[in-house]
């Protein structure tokens, strides 16, 4: 029993390890000895663009939104937004119509969630690429001319653009971490996700998402890549943010996003077989473990508990004494941000309790409710 339990433990530790530093630390290194850039457009023609926005409960911040897009460094003539307001409540049709015939408002009722909003608007573009873009971010100057340049390559299939969120403390070391490992994946042409408020595509390789998919940044970039086609990482392409107002806020957006990894692996199989998915070492590494590393921690900590020895008390100890610690964090983060890395740990504490949850939360007869984001 004591042996099983010592062998669990160690097993449990190395998934753990690889999903947070080992599989980062393997793509870091491929990418500096096999990294590949696309080719960059800097004089050619601008293509025709059209920005999609699903919108819900908008009014107050639409119109700003839509200058913010408009006044982007691209050719007047060549550049068009379709709005679709979904089961709005509150005018945001009406105040979408900010009187620039390169606005394009349509009124979806009832509300279809972002999935059916997204269809209906990719199948109304006439762009060449077409750009996403949410209503609560802003654009930095230049970052629609950062997202296009890279489709001059004829393998670029997608690109994505960096969010940055402002204020975020720690959570924002996790989030830098995270698109440094995102960037280091499209150098080898590995990337297989996007910022939802920040990326484009070509429209012909646009494939209409099942309603109530969650994951939007995640099923089109994937079935990008599953038709050959590369996506890329454009780093100057920024959308500001602001971080979210409560933990509990922060909390279920984070249970709902990885509860849709679970819904997007039942609607895209193919993800699971290594045959037929080019980038499986990629998302079994980046996105499946992280969904399995709360169950490791938690086999870790029983682990620990049951095996005999000196060492394996002071690791339980341990493990006790770090999510006490983090709890805290969590549940205190104003005063936690005083001290260096306690925010760090909140974070971690957090992502894997969702993680943990996200399971039993997406087969829920109710999940429903999970799915709709607005």
């Amino acid at each position: 029993m004591s042996a099983a339990m010592a062998m669990l433990f160690w097993l449990a530790t190395a998934v753990v390890g690889y999903a947070y530093l080992g599989y980062p630390l393997l793509v870091r290194w491929l990418a500096s000895r096999r990294a590949t850039t696309p080719i960059m457009s800097t004089d050619a023609q601008a293509p025709r663009v059209t920005v999609l926005i699903a919108a819900h409960n908008e009014a107050r911040r639409i119109a700003s939104r839509l200058l913010d897009i408009l006044a982007q460094e691209h050719p007047a003539d060549r550049l068009s937004v379709i709005v679709v307001s979904d089961g709005s409540s509150d005018g945001t049709a009406w105040a979408a119509d900010i009187g620039d015939p390169r606005v394009r408002v349509v009124e979806l009722q009832p509300n279809g969630g972002k999935a059916v909003a997204l269809n209906l608007a990719a199948s109304m573009a006439e762009g060449e690429i077409l750009v996403f873009a949410d209503s609560r971010q802003r654009f930095v100057p230049g970052t629609l001319r950062a997202l296009l340049m890279p489709f001059a390559d004829p393998q670029v299939g997608a690109v994505s653009g960096e969010l940055v969120i402002e204020g975020a403390g720690d959570e924002g070391l996790y989030w830098r971490m995270e698109k440094a490992l995102r960037f280091d994946e499209a150098r080898l042409g590995w990337l297989h996700g996007v910022s939802g408020a920040v990326h484009a595509m070509r429209r012909e390789l646009f494939k209409p998402m099942p309603p109530g998919t969650v994951l939007d940044d995640m099923w089109l970039p994937l079935n990008v890549v599953l038709s050959g086609r590369r996506v890329w990482m454009a780093r100057d392409a920024v959308a500001l943010d602001v971080a979210s107002a409560t933990p509990g806020e922060e909390f279920h957006r984070k249970l709902r996003t990885l509860a849709g990894n679970w819904q997007l692996l039942a609607r895209l199989p193919v993800l699971a077989d290594p045959l037929r998915n080019p980038v499986f070492l990629a998302w079994f590494s980046h996105k499946f473990l992280r969904l399995v590393v709360p169950w490791a921690l938690l086999a870790a900590l029983i682990a620990s508990a049951l095996a005999d020895g000196a060492f394996y008390r002071i690791a339980l100890a341990a493990q006790l004494a770090g999510y006490a610690v983090a709890a805290l964090a969590w549940a205190m983060p104003r005063p936690a941000a005083r001290i260096p890395l306690l925010p760090a740990a909140g974070t971690f504490l957090m992502l894997n309790s969702a993680a943990l949850l996200s399971l039993p939360a997406s087969l829920t007869r109710d999940a429903s409710r999970l799915w709709r984001k607005h």
